[in-house]
């Protein structure tokens, strides 16, 4: 997981070694034990890495690969590899090396500018081919390894991080208050804006194309697959197979440097543990520790019992966690002006002590159950496929065992299965017959909360923008369509790579065996009542653990167990009063008037009064977007970017005029 860098254009090649090596600097929290720069004709290209991923199971010991025109820098772990090296023995293409970058390398003189998408594993690369004067960049489609990219002037400056464009001297540093305001409200986000104007994201699964004296080209060199409703083989071999591709995918990604995994109580993680356990008995150069998060009785975040009849299973333990010695807020400002970008990870604290209790044990390697939400449940949405589809009996069966479990009423019915399966035209005319907006129950839907100011949504179009990042439904069902947009949410991929991020600095690398290319092709092969059916969930998921898990761990819960929001809501009861107090009088999120201070205070009350977590938790992502907005403004009172004064001016300026 290395900090890479790539500088091109007529520009690039006027700058000093020097340079281009304090732009890597820049980015040092990726690495910093071993760096190199290469100059390939009117390019620069570098990398930056600890020394511990010179193992060839990481990144390897080549920094940078030159062979020919080509250049290639990469932050890359790739699995599978033998397949690879099939498919590209059979396009006549010769190995040089075996480290990752040697292999991209292979494939793109293989594959040329669509090589990305014979990759599989975590991966950011940049290729410089002085031939054909073309720099191709890309990421796997999971988004654990980033990459920004940059017109400055004439050159075009492509980097792990968005720190190390910045650092370059001509590079903009103006503020975009619309994806910033986005940060503040935890909207989905673009995939490819980030909050200074300058600098994009190349987005997971893209491929960027640029040639000098053109503008970059981005597209995607990965689609979610089309998700089914019905149909595929038996249950019960489909169990089978995904067993099977789980003890792969886990088999391809244990290390022989050790390996650890955060083990909940859930059935994610613990179904890739439990093949994780399969595969490291049968080789004797793995080991898989567990480490878990422990919570006292009755919180709702605690699984202890569940995770010791798990470890209890396999005869072995875990390394316990207590979670009331992990501050949540713990370096609260540090911590902000530590991130390239405003949106936190709500549970940074509580994945950064697991990524330091993985190295402690001596691990290199740290799994997690990423992927079984995405792919083996899904909302409440097929319901109302159920009711459009006039499988009517189904629906009825479905509904009572939701009733039954005390989730169902009439206004939920309407709510939740009749609005959403209404053609647009009704919804909107029920809409005005109500006077209100009839918000349908829908995880792709959110909304900016209510002390972002009105004007300030109307003149950036931020619902326009927030619609436009859905894919669209056509002619999918909405169960489908559901499964499908989660894999490409941007939200998902900022998540996953800011816990890599923080695995990084902890010294092991984060890999995820559900969240693999093959596992994400079965799932979507599998009908949906697999997924949910009454208040039962992953079913398909559960049944392929039978055996390897206790039996009272996959039988059916009637609520989501291990979830830590009380750890969370009482640090932010303890904390938020104080920092909003800092923040006054003048928020820099107010004079660029983004926020309402006045409001945002009043709904932190009205959050405590009513113990709403979800409320309390989205007051905190805006003050965690301020304490980031000033410390990357260089100010503790206003802005100083050239957008934060031209708004700050037009604003006081409107307040004169009126």
């Amino acid at each position: 997981m290395s900090a890479i860098l790539g500088v091109f254009g007529t520009a690039a090649g006027a700058l000093a070694p020097e340079r281009v090596r304090l732009l890597l600097a820049a980015m040092a929290r990726r690495g910093a034990d071993r760096t190199a720069v290469r100059q390939a004709g009117f390019a620069w290209l570098g990398v930056a890495r600890y020394s511990w991923e010179l193992d060839p199971q990481f990144s390897g010991p080549v920094l940078t690969v030159h062979e020919g025109p080509i250049t290639v820098v990469a932050d890359a772990s790739l699995y599978y590899r033998r397949d690879l090296e099939c498919a590209l023995a059979a396009r006549g293409v010769r190995l040089t090396g075996h480290t990752s970058a040697h292999l991209i390398l292979a494939a793109y003189r293989a594959w040329g500018d669509d090589c990305a998408a014979r990759l599989e594993g975590d991966f950011a690369f940049i290729v410089w081919d002085s031939r054909r004067h073309v720099a191709v960049a890309a990421r796997d489609f999971g988004g654990k390894r980033p990459l920004f990219h940059a017109q400055v002037g004439e050159a075009m400056v492509i980097a792990s991080t968005i720190a190390g464009i910045l650092a370059h001297p001509a590079c903009s540093r103006e503020l975009n208050l619309a994806a910033l305001a986005e940060d503040a409200s935890a909207l989905t986000g673009s995939s490819d804006e980030t909050a200074w104007r300058a600098v994009r994201r190349i987005p997971a699964g893209a491929t960027l194309l640029w040639r000098e004296g053109g503008a970059p080209r981005v597209g995607a060199h990965w689609q979610p697959p089309a998700f089914r409703d019905v149909g595929g083989t038996p249950f019960d071999d489909a169990a089978e197979e995904l067993r099977e591709l789980l003890d792969a995918s886990v088999a391809e990604r244990l290390s022989t440097r050790g390996t650890s995994i955060g083990l909940s109580g859930g059935w994610d993680s613990p179904a890739v543990f439990a093949c994780g356990q399969r595969v490291v008995r049968a080789a004797a150069d793995r080991s898989l520790h567990a480490m878990s998060m422990s919570y006292p009785p009755g919180d709702p975040g605690r699984e202890d019992e569940l995770i010791a009849a798990i470890v209890a299973h396999w005869n072995t333990d875990t390394r316990w966690i207590r979670g009331d010695d992990v501050p949540a807020l713990a370096r609260f400002a540090r911590r902000a002006g530590e991130r390239d970008e405003p949106l936190p990870h709500p549970f940074e604290a509580i994945n950064r002590v697991l990524a330091t209790t993985s190295a402690s044990l001596g691990d290199r390697v740290m799994f997690d159950g990423n992927g079984g939400d995405q792919l083996f449940q899904v909302s409440i949405a097929y319901l109302a496929d159920l009711l459009a589809r006039g499988r009517w009996p189904t629906l009825a069966r479905e509904w009572r065992q939701r009733a039954a479990n005390g989730r169902g009423c009439a206004r939920d019915f309407l709510r939740d299965v009749v609005a959403p399966a209404l053609p647009a035209m009704l919804v909107q005319g029920a809409e005005w017959w109500r006077g209100s907006e009839l918000r349908t129950a829908h995880p792709l839907q959110r909304h900016a909360p209510r002390w972002i100011r009105a004007d300030f949504l109307a003149r950036h179009c931020i619902a326009e923008r927030e619609r436009a990042h859905v894919p669209p439904r056509g002619h999918r069902s909405r169960a489908s369509h559901e499964l499908g947009s989660q894999l490409v949410r941007p939200m998902i991929a900022r998540m996953s790579g800011a816990v890599s991020r923080y695995a990084l600095e902890a010294g092991v690398e984060l890999r995820c065996p559900l969240y693999d290319g093959r596992i994400i092709r079965f799932a979507a092969s599998r009908p949906v009542l697999e997924r949910r059916s009454g208040w039962e969930t992953k079913r398909l998921l559960r049944r392929a653990m039978a055996g390897l898990l206790p039996e009272h761990v996959l039988a059916p819960r009637p609520y989501r167990t291990g979830v830590p929001v009380r750890y969370l809501t009482r640090a932010l009861r303890d904390e938020i009063p104080r920092l909003l107090g800092d923040m006054t009088p003048a928020p820099l999120l107010a004079d660029l008037g983004i926020i309402d201070p006045a409001v945002l205070r009043a709904a932190w009350a009205d959050a405590m009064r009513r113990a709403d977590a979800h409320a309390m938790i989205a007051v905190y992502v805006t003050v965690e977007a301020e304490y980031w907005l000033r410390a990357h403004t260089g100010s503790a009172h206003r802005p100083t970017s050239h957008a934060a004064n031209t708004a700050l001016h037009a604003r006081r300026a409107v307040e004169v005029a009126t």
